[in-house]
């Protein structure tokens, strides 16, 4: 079976390349009228995402999903993508935007570690930029995959004071991120996906196991820097809610494999209990339960 990282990111690309040049010829409310039928026929057309689609909400949901609800799943996708052009080229004053925890982010960056923020493909991850903004332009690092064949930010145009990005995979990841923490300063990275064979554990999560992985909580162990979970959610027409949530300690610096499980098992309830309220924000269109491999 194909990994996320061949279905996932690449699977949307051209819906992705088809939105921003939508985005940049048209006004927003134009775009989302047609974004219906372009949903409509990425919901007909791609039976993968709807298939993945149909197996998250019958599992959040506790029944199965119609296509009226597979398409306002999809749907909203195609709405965060739309917003996320915008918000690439620094076009934030159209969003309605409420932060939510921004005081235990300063108390956690006032002990002078730095801070490891946690993050998801629930909802839109790219709005660590506003969340950047609304703390004063202190320094945020985003720790992400980079696929260039379908990346929005390339595709967009990155906004001039964006977080900085360390690419995964790379022998200086680690260290540039331990760097930016030993400076005080914030590093974003996701820890719902992972990818290829990479160190995992897995949990329960929707009352089915899935593997997560391991490297962000690594992260946080070894530097000794405190963590915060972060979720940017899409609630309808402009709104969007960047909530900040305590997360507790991390490993201690000498954890090693499962001696990880109980802080991933703590970030999998957590993710779980936002999944729940905000369903149609899950941006994972793959067959999440049964493509994430990896070992510890």
């Amino acid at each position: 079976m194909k990994s996320w990282s061949a279905k996932a990111e690449r699977g949307s690309a051209w819906l992705m390349r088809l939105i921003a040049w939508l985005a940049r010829t048209a006004g927003r409310p134009l775009c989302r009228g047609l974004l219906v039928p372009i949903t409509l026929y990425f919901v007909l057309t791609d039976g993968a995402a709807r298939r993945a689609s149909g197996e998250f909400l019958r599992a959040v949901n506790g029944r199965g999903a119609g296509w009226r609800e597979v398409f306002s799943h999809v749907y909203t996708f195609a709405t965060t993508l739309l917003d996320r052009v915008y918000m690439a080229t620094g076009d934030f004053q159209r969003f309605q935007v409420k932060i939510v925890g921004l005081p235990l982010v300063d108390r956690l960056l006032a002990q002078g570690q730095g801070c490891v923020v946690l993050g998801s493909h629930l909802g839109s991850f790219d709005l660590m930029m506003l969340a950047q903004r609304a703390m004063d332009g202190r320094p945020i690092n985003v720790m992400m995959r980079l696929d260039p064949r379908a990346n929005v930010r390339r595709i967009a145009g990155i906004v001039e004071n964006a977080p900085s990005v360390i690419q995964t995979g790379r022998p200086d990841s680690y260290l540039r991120a331990n760097d930016a923490l030993q400076r005080g300063e914030i590093v974003a990275v996701l820890a719902d996906r992972v990818d290829g064979a990479a160190p995992s554990l897995q949990v329960d999560f929707l009352g089915r196991p899935v593997a997560l992985p391991l490297a962000p909580h690594v992260l946080a162990a070894r530097t000794g820097a405190p963590v915060v979970l972060c979720f940017g959610l899409y609630e309808g027409a402009n709104r969007y809610r960047i909530e900040f949530v305590e997360f507790g300690p991390a490993a201690s610096r000498d954890s090693r494999g499962a001696a990880f499980q109980p802080v991933v098992d703590r970030y999998a309830r957590l993710l779980e209990g936002f999944a729940r309220r905000y369903p149609l924000n899950w941006f994972n269109f793959y067959p999440f339960w049964s493509a994430q491999g990896g070992h510890a």
